[in-house]
């Protein structure tokens, strides 16, 4: 995995709640990147068992258990 991957899944991860309003096209345009790699972005998250997903208006979102836990662990709770 490359650093500027591995510093956007970071970022996107900081930026997402069980509330957020971010599309796959925003960020995508935030990170000049194509929607897909953004797409490829949440996959990765999503097979690490985080709880983020998409929901159907393509929002990523995280479940509120994952949610904590990474806030916890950014935290160093």
């Amino acid at each position: 995995m490359n650093q500027q991957r591995l510093v956007r899944l970071f970022s996107i991860i900081g930026q997402i709640s069980p509330y957020s309003q971010l599309t796959v096209s925003d960020l995508a345009a935030e990170y000049e990147v194509h929607p897909r790699t953004i797409a490829r972005d949440v996959q990765i998250l999503q097979d690490a068992q985080l709880g983020v997903y998409c929901d159907e208006e393509d929002k990523i979102k995280i479940h509120k258990v994952g949610y904590r836990k990474i806030k916890q662990w950014m935290s160093g709770e």
